[in-house]
């Protein structure tokens, strides 16, 4: 069975529980681990292998330790390595029309991240700066406004559309390799009316659901948007990614397994869950690897394609 390996400063170090979660919901994967106390004074560099391959790499964000409990143990966590970017507060002087490709490949290779896409046409992207903030909010936002995700993956900040590939050698099944499932709809961020303004100028727009109550609406105003169509782009990705939300499914794969770690985050699997009527392609958001003891398990949340 496979198993997760812990190493500390380029050294194995045995932990009794281990967790390692990917999510399309933030851009640095964290992990958490309890091992034996050792002196941690700074930021040490943390790597996590499924068997002999590498799944994560990042540092250590936090120790803390329990004196009257835990004498001889700790915990410790920490993010990824696009945690240094995101913690970042940095100056950019003004960009012109270049893609976001281009955008992060001057920004990111500071902090130790590539830059990559898995998109082939990228729109021109009119300015970007920053004055003395985070890149990740402005980065995002252009993300958002071109229907594309930033996740970081090996080690490189990777654009993707939502759902652009798909798991096709696995199929997840109520009571055969799917356990501990839960389902939810929520219909809350659900709104009849989205709309997206410049924070500049007169640009904005306008996109509907149907499906919500006619009352209800949200605004949304943004500093990064020049132009009309790129609201209206904006506009889009909020609705469907309520849509896509509103479908919350979560369950437990036992033990690990190699073709489930971070590098299936983002894809469409096929999902069958016969007691709650489910039988589609679900959007991978969230896996999270465990292991406390010789007890190993994989949990899994789903929601659904980015569509209307």
């Amino acid at each position: 069975m496979s198993k997760l390996n812990l190493f500390i400063n380029n050294e194995l170090v045995k932990h009794t529980s281990l967790s390692v979660t990917f999510s399309i919901e933030q851009l640095a994967h964290t992990f958490a681990a309890t091992i034996k106390k050792m002196k941690v004074k700074q930021p040490l560099p943390i790597e996590i292998k499924l068997d002999n391959t590498t799944i994560f790499k990042g540092q250590i964000d936090e120790r803390d330790r329990s004196i009257d409990t835990s004498a001889n143990k700790m915990s410790i966590s920490g993010r990824s390595l696009s945690a240094n970017l995101i913690d970042s507060r940095i100056k950019i002087n003004a960009i012109y029309t270049q893609n976001l490709l281009q955008i992060l490949k001057q920004i990111v290779p500071k902090f130790g991240l590539g830059a990559k896409s898995d998109v082939t046409k990228l729109p021109l992207v009119p300015e970007f700066q920053l004055n003395a903030e985070s890149p990740i909010p402005g980065l995002s936002q252009i993300a958002k406004q071109q229907k594309l995700m930033l996740i970081e993956r090996d080690g490189n900040l990777v654009i993707q559309q939502p759902g652009q590939f798909k798991v096709t050698n696995l199929k997840l099944t109520e009571g055969i390799n799917l356990k501990t499932i839960n389902v939810k709809e929520s219909f809350v961020d659900l709104f009849y009316h989205y709309e997206v303004q410049g924070a500049w100028d007169e640009s904005y727009a306008v996109v509907k659901y149907a499906g919500a109550n006619t009352c209800r609406e949200k605004i949304i105003i943004s500093d990064k948007l020049q132009n009309q169509e790129s609201c209206k782009l904006r506009a889009e990705y909020e609705r469907d990614l309520a849509i896509a939300k509103g479908l919350h499914v979560s369950g437990t794969i036992p033990g690990l397994h190699s073709n489930m770690t971070g590098e299936e985050l983002n894809k469409l699997i096929q999902v069958d869950i016969p007691s709650d009527e489910i039988n589609e392609q679900l959007l991978i958001k969230t896996i999270t690897l465990s292991e406390t003891g010789t007890t190993r398990n994989t949990q899994i949340e789903f929601m659904r394609p980015f569509h209307e």
